[in-house]
């Protein structure tokens, strides 16, 4: 089987893989996928019933900074909540792109990690996979974003890998990187607090564009259907 990504690139900032990718990574799973619904012009997400004995009750509001169509815009995102009637517990249902305690959506904080672990430039010369996300965040920001994923590298990774390999069976997910996913030499010469667990954020992020390009997937909807794996091998609890 001919792979859809060419060999002489592993996916670089700048390069094949992100010239190919397209509408690909320019729009964030509002558009992309078909999770939200709307309501009085606020994108609603009602999710489900955490279990037994849990009632709808109300809803939760909040910004979410997304991508559409490549621009960076602020959305008001409205989320179901629940309560418990046995014990008066409340939750509210959380959308996969929506990440706790975080203004920015999924594919805003993957897409600014990638062009710093990828970009060979350190962080305050990282190149932009989208023009558009240039100078909207704080270089403390991400450090900070990237300090709370390199605890959690091997889940991200895993949770990854798994949705990349649900989408590609029945063909092997290995004919999606002919290549390989070994890091780039500038990454791995670089000075980094924990050198393997950046390597395996810069191979989740291989994973994930790679098979979004090898299956025409929006880098938003894979990443989302990741957070389900997360979500279920991690019992719902989240970084």
């Amino acid at each position: 089987m001919v792979s859809l990504i060419p060999k002489c690139d592993t996916g670089s900032v700048g390069g094949t893989w992100t010239t190919a990718l397209g509408g690909l990574v320019w729009s964030s799973l509002a558009v992309s996928g078909e999770v939200y619904g709307r309501r009085s012009g606020r994108l609603f997400y009602g999710g489900a019933r955490p279990g037994a004995g849990w009632h709808a009750h109300g809803t939760f509001r909040r910004w979410l900074r997304i991508l559409a169509a490549g621009v960076l815009r602020k959305v008001e995102v409205e989320k179901q909540r629940w309560l418990h009637a046995a014990t008066g517990r409340t939750c509210h249902s959380r959308p996969p792109d929506d990440l706790p305690w975080l203004h920015f959506c999924a594919l805003v904080v993957a897409l600014k990690l990638w062009g710093w672990l990828d970009g060979g430039r350190g962080l305050d010369n990282a190149p932009e996979v989208i023009p558009d996300l240039y100078g909207k965040v704080s270089s403390r920001t991400q450090q900070r974003w990237l300090g709370r994923a390199l605890p959690y590298a091997m889940e991200i990774q895993q949770a990854i890998r798994l949705a990349v390999i649900e989408r590609s069976e029945p063909r092997p997910v290995e004919t999606l990187f002919p290549g390989g996913l070994s890091p780039p030499v500038h990454l791995t010469r670089r000075s980094w607090r924990d050198p393997p667990a950046v390597e395996k954020l810069w191979r989740a992020r291989a994973l994930l564009v790679g098979g979004a390009l090898g299956l025409s997937v929006p880098v938003a909807v894979l990443l989302a259907e990741a957070r389900g794996r997360w979500d279920e091998t991690r019992d719902s609890k989240t970084p």
